[in-house]
């Protein structure tokens, strides 16, 4: 099968689709036709990754590419990325579904560890000076002030009744 080659068309000329562009360069450039037709659905698989899974799931499961037939995905934390390997088999069936066929056949979750994903639709908060404007300051709240008036109501030999008079000489200690 000989590839087309696209000239220069007049001002009148029908619209081309960019699939068929995008075909034609990759041939051009000695790229299978199904190899372009994949990546061009990848593409679009990265560019819909939070219709393909859904508000709760897609800023959890981020993608981070494909070896194969195994989709790559990344997770913030190892409690995270175990939830996702137990889901594998939903996010394998969304997955397959968008692409309209049987394109993964196995999911690998690892973790993020600072990489981004190829979501190019995820939001990346920037930092707060970046913004323009100031995140307000969490408030901390003062340590605790231990005068020891409840040891008069505990019974001297717990534990509690120990450890609490303890710490109460250990804050007169640091204060004088």
């Amino acid at each position: 099968m000989t590839p087309k080659v696209f000239r220069k068309k007049n001002k009148y000329a029908e619209p081309v689709a960019a699939s068929e562009v995008m075909a034609a360069v990759m041939t051009g450039l000695g790229v299978d036709v199904e190899q372009a037709q994949a990546r061009s659905r990848l593409g679009h698989l990265w560019q819909n990754w939070n219709m393909v899974m859904g508000e709760d799931l897609a800023p959890l499961a981020r993608p981070l590419g494909h070896h194969r037939d195994m989709l790559l995905i990344g997770a913030e934390d190892a409690m995270l990325a175990q939830e996702l390997h137990l889901m594998s088999g939903e996010l394998l069936e969304r997955v397959n579904a968008f692409m309209e066929t049987p394109f993964f056949n196995g999911v690998k979750v690892s973790l993020l560890m600072g990489k981004s994903g190829l979501d190019v639709t995820a939001c990346n908060p920037l930092p707060d000076e970046d913004m323009g404007w100031r995140a307000p300051r969490a408030v901390i709240p003062d340590p605790v002030q231990a005068s020891g008036v409840f040891l008069a109501e505990m019974t001297p030999d717990s534990p509690v009744a120990r450890a609490y008079s303890r710490f109460v000489e250990r804050r007169a200690r640091n204060k004088g």
